[in-house]
C-alpha cells in the first residue's frame, strides 16, 4: 500500500459520520436508544452488559473478552425497532475470530468480526461454516491491550488493514469497504476507497455508547450501495462450488456475463485505477460471441477512454485524411459500449458520491503508517509483522508507547475518482502471450503504421507496453475479416503541445523509453561539440523543458520486441543450461537498469547473436533489432542536435520501422517458429500520480 506513503489521515469522528458512515434511518434517536438501553440494563455498572469495563485487565483471552458484542448490537437493534417499528434490518454482526473468510484466491485473513447480511449471518449460524470474504460488509479486529502501546497497534492496524485490502482487491463488487479496531475501550472506524483512505478518531466505545449505538445502527440499516457494493454488478451462484465465480455486469442498456478474468493485478492496490479486465459474453446474444469487457477508476478530469479515441480519430482524419483516418481506426480496438458509472442520477466518484461530497479537512492529526507486504498468519497467536527498519508498522518514535500524530498541513488528500467501463469488440492476443513470431511481427508492424499518422496528427500515445499491442486472429474467434495488429489503452494519450515544464512519466517500465525513465534528453550534443566558449550553454535553462515524443513510442515497440526475444524460447531449440543463463543475466539488466537500457539501444550496432545471448533460431529477427536500434538513435540524435530546440522532422521514421519488421515475416522460418515464455521480471507501471496504473491488458491465451 505505497499509496499511502506511510501517513494516514485521521479525520475528526464527527466528520466521519457526516460524510463516510451509511445514514441514519429517519427519525433515529441515539440519545433515547441509549436511555432505553440503561433502562432495560443493556447498559449497567458503566459498561455494556457482558463486556468488562476494563478489557485489558481480564484475563481472558481476547476472543472471550469481545464475544459479548454480538448481544450488544442485537440489544440496540431491538431499540431501534422499538423506537420506529417497521425498520428492515440488512445486517448483523457475526464474530468468527478462529475462521478464515473463505475467498476465490484463497486469501488468508481472518476478521475477529464483521457485519454481514441477514442471510448471510443465518447461514453462518445453521451451518458453522466459514464466512465469505465476499460478503464482510466491515471487518472486525480486537486486542485487548492500549491503543497507545506501539506493538498493540501494530497487530491490529496490520489486521483490519490487510482485511481491507483484500476486500477490494477480490471482490470486484466493492465500490469501497470500512474497517473497525477495538484496543481496551478504544473504537476506532477505517475507510478505503479507490481515491482515498483514512481513519477517524477513536473513541471510548464504553464511556461514551451514543457513539457505538450511531455506528451499529448506521450498519445495520444501511443498503448495499450505502455498504460498498455496486448496484450495476452481481454475483451470480454457481453450479458448482468449485466453478470460478461468474457476474452479471450491466453497461449503458445491456447487460453482459463474465465468462473469465483476463486481468485484475491492477486491483490489489486498494488506493488507484483498481482495472479489471474480463472476457464476457452479451446476455441477450449468443454464448460462443466474446467481448472484453474493462472495468476502471479513472482521474477527475480525464477524458473516457471512448472520447480520447473519438478525438484522436477527428483530428487524424483532420489532418491526414479519410485513408489514414481507416488506417489508424483499423489498428485500435472497437468501443461497442461505454458508460460513467451512476449511483442514482450521479456519476459515482470517490469524492462527490462515495463521501457525500466532503473534503478531508486542510489540517489533520496523522498516523505515520507502514504495512507489511506478507499477509497475516492464519494461526491467531501469530500476525505477520515484517520489520522496516524502525521495526514497526508506525514510524516516527523508538518509544514503546506512540504518541499523538502532529496536526499537518495539505496532508494527504483524495484523489477524485469516476467509475467506467468500456465493452470492446475485438478478443484478441496481447504480446506477452502470442505463440508465434511470425504474427508479433506482425502486429508490432500494423500498430507502427497506425502511428505514423497517430504522430502527425501531433497525438502520442505515451503507454505502449506488450499488455496493450495485441495480434487479433478473425478466424480463431470465429469472425470474418483481416488478421491484424491492435493498439489499446488510450486513457494517456494526447495532444503534442510545446513544453513550458517537464512531463511527469507514465508507462510501464520494461517498455518505456530510457529518456522517459530518466525525465530527460539523453542525445544532446557533447559540449567539445559547441565550438567556441561563448557558445557553450550556461545553464540548464538553455536546453527545452523534456517532453514526451513519437520517438518515445517507437522506441517503447522497440522494447516490446527486445522483451519477446528476451524472455521466450524457440519451441523446437531451448537454449540450454549455459545460453539460458547468460540471456537470464543480460535480461535482469536490461529490465532493472536504467542506464544499461540506454547504453543497449546506444551501442546496438554490435548487436549479434552471441552478443545478445538469445537464441540462434532468433538471428533474422535480431537483425532487425539491429537496424531500428541504429535508426532510433540516429533519429534521438538529429532530433536533438540543437540545443535549445527540438527538431521534429526527425521523428518520421515509422515506414523505415514498419518495413524492418515486417521484413522477417517473409521467411518461412520466422512464422513457422512456436514460442515459449520463460520467466519474468514483476512489472513495474509509473503513470502520472504514480498511483499504480497498470495494463489493462485485453489478452487472449491460445488454446
Amino acid at each position: 500500500m505505497l499509496e499511502l506513503k506511510e501517513q494516514v489521515p485521521e479525520v475528526p469522528l464527527s466528520w466521519y459520520f457526516k460524510y463516510i458512515l451509511p445514514p441514519l434511518p429517519d427519525g433515529i434517536d441515539t440519545k433515547k436508544i441509549v436511555a432505553s438501553l440503561k433502562k432495560s440494563k443493556a447498559i449497567k455498572n458503566n459498561s455494556w452488559a457482558g463486556i468488562p469495563e476494563h478489557p485489558r485487565d481480564d484475563s481472558r483471552h481476547e476472543d472471550d473478552v469481545y464475544a459479548g458484542l454480538e448481544n450488544v448490537f442485537e440489544r440496540i437493534v431491538d431499540a431501534a425497532k422499538t423506537q420506529i417499528p417497521g425498520l428492515e434490518q440488512k445486517s448483523a454482526l457475526k464474530l468468527t475470530p478462529h475462521a478464515k473468510a473463505t475467498s476465490e484466491r484463497d486469501s488468508t485473513t481472518m476478521p475477529d468480526g464483521h457485519f454481514t447480511s441477514i442471510d448471510e449471518a443465518v447461514r453462518l449460524s445453521r451451518s458453522g461454516e466459514e464466512p465469505s470474504l465476499y460478503q464482510v460488509w466491515n471487518s472486525h479486529e480486537f486486542k485487548k491491550g492500549n491503543e497507545r502501546v506501539r506493538d498493540i497497534m501494530n497487530q491490529c492496524v496490520s489486521q483490519v488493514v490487510y482485511d481491507m485490502q483484500q476486500i477490494m482487491a477480490l471482490d470486484p463488487c466493492r465500490r469501497f469497504t470500512f474497517g473497525t479496531s477495538i484496543m481496551n475501550r478504544s473504537f476506532r472506524l477505517w475507510f478505503c476507497s479507490r481515491g482515498a483512505f483514512f481513519t477517524a478518531e477513536p473513541f471510548d466505545f464504553i464511556s461514551e455508547p451514543e457513539k457505538l449505538v450511531h455506528v451499529f445502527l448506521a450498519f445495520a440499516f444501511a443498503s448495499r450501495t450505502d455498504a460498498g457494493w455496486d448496484p450495476s454488478m452481481s454475483f451470480i451462484l454457481p453450479a458448482s462450488p468449485t466453478e470460478k465465480r461468474q457476474y452479471r455486469i450491466r453497461v449503458g442498456d445491456k447487460t453482459y456475463i463474465t465468462v473469465k478474468m483476463l486481468s485484475d493485478h491492477a486491483a490489489d492496490s486498494p488506493i488507484g485505477r483498481g482495472t479489471r479486465v474480463w472476457l464476457v459474453i452479451d446476455e441477450a446474444g449468443p454464448p460462443d460471441c466474446y467481448y472484453v469487457l474493462k472495468d476502471v477508476w479513472v482521474d477527475n478530469g480525464r477524458e473516457t477512454e471512448d472520447e480520447i479515441r473519438s478525438n484522436l480519430l477527428k483530428d487524424v482524419e483532420l489532418k491526414c485524411g479519410s485513408d489514414a483516418c481507416a488506417t489508424v481506426k483499423k489498428h485500435l480496438l472497437t468501443p461497442i459500449a461505454f458508460e460513467k458509472l451512476l449511483i442514482g442520477t450521479n456519476v459515482d466518484d470517490t469524492s462527490q458520491v462515495i463521501m457525500r461530497g466532503g473534503s478531508l479537512p486542510k489540517t489533520l492529526q496523522h498516523l505515520k503508517l507502514f504495512v507489511p507486504q506478507q499477509s497475516r498468519s492464519t494461526t491467531r497467536s501469530q500476525v505477520s509483522t515484517r520489520q522496516n527498519p524502525v521495526d514497526a508498522v508506525f514510524s516516527g518514535t523508538s518509544a514503546r508507547y506512540l504518541p499523538v500524530g502532529d496536526p499537518v498541513q495539505n496532508g494527504p488528500q483524495v484523489t477524485s475518482r469516476y467509475h467506467y467501463r468500456i465493452v470492446f469488440q475485438e478478443y484478441a492476443t496481447t504480446m506477452y502471450d502470442e505463440k508465434n513470431l511470425g504474427n508479433a511481427l506482425r502486429a508490432l508492424a500494423d500498430v507502427t503504421d497506425a502511428l505514423r499518422w497517430i504522430h502527425k496528427s501531433q497525438w502520442v500515445h505515451r503507454d505502449i507496453s506488450s499488455g496493450n499491442v495485441y495480434w487479433y486472429d478473425c478466424g480463431a474467434v470465429g469472425l470474418q475479416g483481416s488478421n491484424r495488429g491492435l493498439l489499446g489503452d488510450l486513457e494517456f494519450a494526447k495532444v503534442r503541445k510545446p513544453a513550458s515544464t517537464h512531463e511527469v512519466r507514465t508507462g510501464t517500465f520494461n517498455f518505456m523509453a530510457s529518456e522517459v525513465i530518466t525525465g530527460r534528453y539523453l542525445f544532446l550534443p557533447a559540449e567539445d561539440s559547441y565550438g567556441g566558449p561563448e557558445q557553450i550553454p550556461t545553464s540548464s535553462i538553455d536546453q527545452p523543458p523534456f517532453a514526451f515524443n513519437p520517438l518515445h513510442d517507437i522506441e517503447s515497440i522497440w522494447w516490446i520486441l527486445v522483451y519477446l526475444l528476451y524472455f521466450n524460447d524457440d519451441k523446437e531449440h531451448i537454449a540450454d543450461l549455459e545460453l539460458a543463463t547468460a540471456r537470464a543475466q543480460k535480461a535482469l539488466v536490461l529490465f532493472t537498469q536504467i542506464l544499461d537500457r540506454a547504453m543497449f539501444l546506444q551501442t546496438s550496432r554490435q548487436l549479434t547473436v552471441e552478443g545478445t545471448s538469445l537464441s540462434p533460431s532468433f538471428r533474422f529477427v535480431i537483425n532487425t533489432l539491429r537496424a531500428i536500434a541504429i535508426k532510433l538513435h540516429t533519429a534521438f540524435r538529429d532530433s536533438e542536435a540543437k540545443i535549445s530546440v527540438i527538431e521534429e522532422t526527425a521523428f518520421d521514421i515509422h515506414e523505415y520501422v514498419v518495413q524492418a519488421l515486417r521484413l522477417p515475416c517473409n521467411n518461412p522460418q520466422v512464422n513457422s517458429i512456436e514460442l515459449v515464455g520463460v520467466s519474468r521480471p514483476q512489472k513495474r507501471k509509473i503513470d502520472e500520480a504514480e498511483s499504480g496504473h497498470e495494463d489493462s491488458s485485453n489478452k487472449r491465451t491460445k488454446k
